[in-house]
């Protein structure tokens, strides 16, 4: 047994001498003939002590006793039984309290039956003892009741009180109302108690006492102890309040002229240990409900699965925080959590989450930063601590830590982390969109490693709207509402070097304002992307552009027509089905529309993708590869896909006449085209030295301003019937 062990030891011993002088010295026996106690504080004291500190504090309590019977001049079989008893009842204390814990789920079930049980079987016991003990014939029932019942209430007043002493300590002593209603209610209760018990004893002279009703009024000081003041206090002052009123019965009882009265004492021990049982039952139930409410709001601030704070918790923690004013935050995102958890399990998502939980608790302390599961797979980090690393230090830290702890799973998850420099207390209602607004920008090209939003969170919000309002615009435009605006077709002409004569084109979108105003393709097509549009935006345009060229005189003029096709509809079973019926529909031949597969977002099934463009092809209809060389497209898009054309990306084009290494990739590239023998089309061409440059290189088609800048379809197919030019290569 260590020191502090050898400590606890000597303050049990101690405490139960004192507890057991304190009672001998100030509450006289009941009876002369059997010295029985009206409260034994010393033995309830001991029950709590093994309550809270377990069995190695029995011998410590049974040597206490042992010294103390001997020191009574017991006789040794009365010292050896008396002792015995105690140890006898103290291991039953630890061993019921461990049997309760293991088969018993529910607190309050626990607090409300453990110390009665106990009082019952140390009660019982330490009567029959008593029984066995009196050498005067039988005692009365009136006394052997009186001594039950003052083992009962003994243990339902001081076990908790001692149990509670173990945990809290000192503040018991030192407690001091928080409130003016506090202070209030306290005052209320001592003056009840000490008024009650001034009644108690100015009505104990003898023939005089009206004492059916005074007990009766004392029974109301526990009930509003347990109203008026917190549970830790209550257990404090109601044993105080019982040991007072039980020495002025005790000295009403034994200090009358007509004698000591058996029956008088035994109905007023029968008042004492209901007011015990009523205040224990009232308190351990009112601090179980106290317990459940705390659990309850600890529960509703914390997430269950990482002990994190949640979003509501963030908030209610941070509001009340010094450094609220201004801050900065860390968001942590494992996108598409889940079909992640859809492919390896919840379980297996759970533990990847917890794992991200420990790297935020190792990597920034709680004196730097909050941490918050916010939703799942969403994580926040809040900066509190004005002193210490910066928060892009903290950031970068807290990204390799991840990455560590993650090990090669963090780029499989392709896991994104952001940094919001300014946050507002205007902002902590929008925490959960900010970070999932950020974290989303850690996906883009030009924000590699991670996200840093410097100016203030506001604009990320402001941001966002416009971008709902955006695909709010567009959902209405593609179901036939043009209220807010529509979609109005472009074309660009393609210039055919070797056969001018030729009308080529692409088909452009632009968004038309209601005021009349143009937005370029580059203001909405990421937003259809984001929120699964572009298939409805895709087949919009193909629909409309092959009717208006169906429709137009000027569209039989036109020898090939080429439409954008994103990634989505690319890799969607029901593309070359809806290819068909469009063609059909319209009567355009499929021979005359080339299908340019775009960068917008990776084909995620190549080989539905595959067997798209082996059905697009065996229906006549061409496919081109746009931008290559850049992005997405690379070359990794000839060996998948067997197209008819490529369209190489306007930043090879742009300073081709002045760098060689652009003129060397779009020769290697004309070179591949070659020898698959597929077209060439060169976009952003805009003076006559790249065309020159060009055409020697062998390229096929050319495409940009310096051929002809986009004009509405209308317009386009006008001029064909006009027989006016629509390409026109600088001079």
């Amino acid at each position: 047994m260590g020191d502090g062990w050898r400590k606890k030891s000597a303050q049990a011993f101690i405490t139960w001498w004192c507890a057991a002088l304190m009672v001998s010295l100030t509450l006289p026996t009941m009876s002369e003939t059997l010295p029985i106690s009206p409260l034994w504080v010393a033995n309830a004291l001991a029950y709590g002590s093994v309550l809270a500190h377990g069995i190695r504090l029995v011998p410590a309590f049974a040597l206490a006793a042992l010294v103390w019977n001997i020191a009574r001049g017991d006789t040794p079989q009365d010292i050896l039984v008396g002792t015995g008893a105690f140890l006898i009842v103290m291991l039953f204390v630890a061993g019921f309290s461990t049997w309760l814990e293991q088969h018993i789920d529910q607190d309050r079930a626990r607090r409300l039956l453990r110390v009665p049980i106990i009082a019952l079987f140390s009660a019982s016991l330490f009567t029959l003892l008593g029984v066995w003990q009196f050498t005067e014939g039988a005692p009365s029932i009136e006394l052997m009741t009186g001594l039950w019942l003052s083992e009962v209430t003994s243990v339902l007043l001081f076990t908790p009180l001692a149990r509670q002493w173990h945990s809290q300590g000192r503040s018991l002593l030192t407690f001091r109302p928080s409130t003016h209603v506090g202070q209030m209610a306290l005052a209320t209760w001592i003056i009840g108690a000490v008024l009650t018990l001034i009644m108690l004893w100015l009505f104990s002279a003898s023939e005089q006492i009206p004492q059916r009703w005074v007990p009766y009024a004392a029974l109301c000081v526990p009930i509003l102890a347990v109203y008026l003041l917190p549970t830790g206090l209550s257990r404090l002052l109601v044993p105080i309040f019982m040991l007072a009123w039980t020495g002025v019965h005790l000295y009403l009882f034994t200090n009358v002229p007509s004698g000591f009265d058996d029956l008088a004492m035994l109905n007023s021990q029968m008042v004492i240990f209901t007011a015990a049982l009523i205040g224990f039952i009232a308190i351990e139930a009112v601090h179980s409900h106290e317990i459940t409410n705390r659990q309850l709001k600890t529960a509703r601030l914390h997430d269950g699965l990482t002990g994190l704070y949640n979003d509501l918790g963030l908030t209610a923690r941070i509001r009340h925080h010094p450094a609220a004013e201004q801050c900065a935050m860390i968001g942590i995102q494992i996108p598409d959590v889940d079909d992640l958890a859809t492919l390896t399990g919840v379980d297996e998502v759970h533990q990847l989450e917890q794992r991200i939980a420990d790297t935020l608790r190792y990597c920034i302390p709680a004196s730097e930063g909050l941490g918050a599961r916010l939703q799942p797979g969403l994580f926040a980090v809040l900066m509190i601590s004005k002193q210490g690393p910066t928060p892009l230090t903290l950031t970068r830290r807290l990204q390799h830590a991840l990455h560590q702890s993650l090990q090669l799973s963090s780029a499989r998850l392709n896991m994104r982390i952001a940094l919001i420099d300014h946050l507002t207390p205007d902002d902590f209602r929008h925490l959960t969109s900010l970070l999932l607004i950020s974290c989303q920008r850690t996906s883009q090209p030009d924000h590699a490693g991670f996200y840093h939003h410097q100016a203030p969170a506001s604009e990320l919000i402001d941001q966002h709207r416009d971008t709902l309002n955006w695909a709010s615009r567009l959902r209405n435009a593609l179901a036939g509402d043009t209220c807010d605006g529509q979609f109005t077709l472009f074309v660009q002409p393609i210039l055919e070097y070797k056969h001018p004569d030729r009308h080529r084109a692409e088909i452009l979108i632009r968004w038309q304002r209601s005021d009349g105003s143009l937005d370029q393709a580059d203001a909405f097509l990421g937003i259809a992307e984001t929120f699964g549009l572009m298939h409805q935006l895709d087949e919009w345009v193909l629909n409309h552009a092959l009717a208006k060229l169906a429709s137009h005189p000027g569209g039989q003029q036109v020898a090939m027509i080429a439409i954008n096709l994103s990634g989505h509809s690319m890799a969607s079973t029901h593309l070359p089905d809806i290819i068909a019926t469009i063609l059909a529909k319209h009567a355009w031949p499929p021979q005359q529309l080339c299908l340019e597969i775009t960068e917008t977002s990776n084909i995620g099934d190549t080989q539905v993708a595959q067997r798209n463009i082996e059905a697009l092809q065996s229906l006549g209809v061409s496919l081109a590869i746009d931008d290559f060389g850049t992005g997405l497209a690379t070359f990794d898009y000839l060996k998948h896909y067997a197209v008819e054309e490529i369209k190489i990306d306007g930043n090879f084009i742009r300073d081709i006449a002045t760098s060689g290494l652009d003129r060397e990739i779009v020769r290697s590239t004309c070179a591949l085209a070659n020898y698959l023998n597929v077209r060439v089309v060169a976009e952003f061409v805009e003076t006559q030295a790249q065309i020159e440059i060009l055409v020697g290189l062998g390229v096929d088609f050319l495409q940009g301003f310096g051929i002809a800048r986009p004009i509405p379809l209308d317009d386009y197919l006008d001029r064909l019937v006009e027989g006016a030019m629509v390409t026109s290569p600088p001079e």
